[in-house]
């Protein structure tokens, strides 16, 4: 490990403190500065899960640091609209599929919902 990889890892160390997993948040300094020296080393030969490991990172972390800015996946804006009213069925009986799969037919709503509350 080079003296520019344990100074980073040091630094690292200083701000994340004892926060572990997804708790982790770098500053952007702290990115570009490991951005910096996993592209001199990529130029260099090294493998990414190498240069991670030296950094004390993730390797999953910093390939998605080393992206291109337009190469990542862009969130896109959806039409939203309102969902359509629901409406009794004719006859007042209802038809009802739970996410787990049970299927309830021919009760009214009232002792649908009973049963349903029931089942929880």
């Amino acid at each position: 490990m080079d003296r520019e990889a344990r100074k980073f890892r040091h630094d690292a160390a200083q701000h994340i403190g004892d926060r572990t997993g997804t708790a982790i948040r770098y500053t952007p300094a702290l990115r570009r500065r490991a951005v910096g020296i996993a592209r001199r080393r990529r130029r260099a030969g090294d493998a990414v899960a190498a240069i991670a490991r030296d950094l004390g990172l993730r390797p999953e972390a910093l390939r998605l640091w080393l992206q291109e800015p337009g190469s990542r996946p862009r969130l896109r804006r959806v039409a939203v609209t309102a969902a359509p009213a629901i409406t009794a069925p004719v006859g007042g009986l209802s038809v009802q599929v739970t996410p787990q799969g049970v299927r309830v037919e021919g009760l009214d709503l009232d002792t649908l919902v009973r049963l349903l509350r029931g089942l929880r």
